[in-house]
C-alpha cells in the first residue's frame, strides 16, 4: 500500500515538473521571438498551455521539442516553416516545433483537440534529409514505424509523421 501512494507521489511530482518545464520553455521562446510580447500573443499562449495541460499533452510537446532540438544539433536544420500541423500552434511556434516565415502574422490558431482527432500529426523537413532523420531518430532510441512507407515516431499520445517539403 505505501509502495503504491509513494510511486502516485512521485507521479504527481512528475507531471507537475514537466508541466512547469513546458511553461518555462514556452515563455522563453515566446521572449526570443518578441522581444516584448503582447498582450494578446501572452493571453492566446496561455490558453492554449491551459488547454494542453487539460488533454495530457503536455509529455509529448516536451518529447517532440527534445525531437527537434536533437535533429536541429545533429543536422543543423530545422522543420521547414508554414508547413505541417504545428504551424498554426503559437504554443509549438515558441517552442521551436512548427515554424513561421512572418512571427507577426500569426494565422487561427489550431484547435487541440482537432489535432487529437487526426492523431497522426505531420512535420516537413527538406526533402534531401528526410530519411537521413529518421534513420537518426531509429538509432537514437525513438519508437519509430512507418505509415504507408512513411517513416513516423509514436509519443505516448501522438504519432509524428516526418513529411518531405516538395
Amino acid at each position: 500500500m505505501k509502495n503504491k501512494h509513494l510511486q502516485k507521489r512521485s507521479n504527481i511530482i512528475k507531471q507537475k515538473a514537466m508541466i512547469e518545464s513546458l511553461f518555462f520553455q514556452t515563455n522563453w521562446g515566446l521572449k526570443r521571438l518578441y522581444e516584448t510580447p503582447n498582450d494578446f500573443i501572452g493571453t492566446l499562449v496561455k490558453t492554449e498551455l491551459d488547454y494542453i495541460v487539460e488533454l495530457n499533452l503536455f509529455e509529448d510537446l516536451l518529447m517532440i521539442k527534445t525531437f527537434v532540438d536533437d535533429v536541429k544539433s545533429a543536422f543543423d536544420i530545422e522543420p521547414v516553416a508554414e508547413r505541417g500541423d504545428f504551424c498554426r500552434s503559437p504554443v509549438a511556434i515558441a517552442l521551436g516545433i512548427g515554424k513561421v516565415d512572418d512571427i507577426t502574422k500569426i494565422r487561427t490558431p489550431i484547435t487541440w483537440h482537432e489535432l487529437l482527432a487526426k492523431k497522426l500529426l505531420s512535420i516537413y523537413y527538406p526533402t534531401d534529409m528526410r530519411n537521413s532523420i529518421a534513420d537518426y531518430a531509429k538509432n537514437n532510441g525513438y519508437n519509430t514505424s512507418t505509415y504507408f512507407g512513411k517513416p513516423m515516431i509514436k509519443f505516448n499520445v501522438i504519432f509524428l509523421l516526418l513529411e518531405r517539403a516538395r
